[in-house]
């Protein structure tokens, strides 16, 4: 009962990277080049993470307008819509969390999730700037694509940005292109506040790639990466456990909210 494994060793180091303290509210947006990737999945696992490791608030916000499924992926309610909720939201923002109390469902692990619901593609990022200072950290799941106004707004607006990939040779492909246009463009120092999880959903897929090249591929843009391994529990694209989620995934997930966390604290 006294030995631990590797595992959770690492584990516990990565928990203390998580449980940093800080001084303001820290947005994480979760974004994708194309959908497939699991970006949704991941973005509950990380604030599913935060919520679990930290003693202070965790806000997880859906930012897809119409079709987000990161409400019913932890579980909670999705109506009413964000459209309905918007002004009492920000209304209650000069309180505490109480005055939240009647507008925002939480999970079991005590994560406050902020449904989709707008045609307003702006709207996610101006409620989660608002409600800032009532939460350590808000992880924000945007739609798919990096070109969508609700995208960019939330990107914009981030500290830190997770960027999720297949753990393909595709997903790998896309991803790399997309930060080199970034590069070309003249904005590669942004890239100082991203991390790409490479998430293996798909077990075929994953058993295509090599670990060491998608890596060293990525890298060369100064981007840090993580592997999340293919996960039963998640890959069912069912409601998310946390306790049924396997240990080499959870340590994974908590490297990447710990690098995620420290860009968005260098911001």
């Amino acid at each position: 009962m006294f030995t631990s494994s590797r595992a959770t060793r690492a584990l516990a180091d990565l928990a203390a990277e998580v449980q940093v303290p800080v001084h303001t509210g820290r947005r994480i947006a979760v974004a994708s080049v194309h959908g497939g990737a699991g970006k949704t999945t991941v973005a509950a696992v990380l604030a599913s993470v935060f919520a679990a490791r930290r003693s202070d608030p965790v806000l997880a916000a859906d930012a897809d307008p119409y079709e987000g499924s990161l409400t019913w992926r932890l579980g909670v309610p999705s109506e009413p819509p964000l459209d309905r909720l918007a002004p009492d939201l920000i209304a209650a923002r000069g309180g505490d969390l109480r005055a939240l109390e009647p507008f925002l469902p939480r999970t079991g692990t005590g994560l406050w999730v902020l449904p989709s619901g707008t045609a307003n593609p702006t709207l996610c990022s101006e409620v989660t700037r608002s409600l800032s200072r009532l939460f350590a950290v808000a992880v924000i799941d945007c739609p798919p694509g990096l070109e969508s106004r609700t995208s960019a707004a939330a990107m914009s607006d981030a500290h830190s940005v997770v960027l999720v990939a297949a753990a393909t040779p595709d997903g790998v492909r896309a991803t790399y292109q997309a930060l080199r246009r970034i590069i070309d463009s003249g904005y590669g120092s942004w890239l100082a506040r991203v991390v790409v999880v490479l998430n293996a959903s798909n077990p075929d897929g994953r058993a295509a790639l090599v670990d060491d090249a998608a890596r060293e591929l990525i890298e060369q843009t100064a981007v840090p990466v993580v592997v999340l391994p293919y996960d039963r529990h998640l890959a069912a694209g069912a409601l998310i456990t946390p306790s049924r989620i396997g240990e080499a995934t959870l340590v994974e997930a908590t490297r990447a909210a710990a690098f995620a966390l420290a860009a968005a604290r260098r911001m």
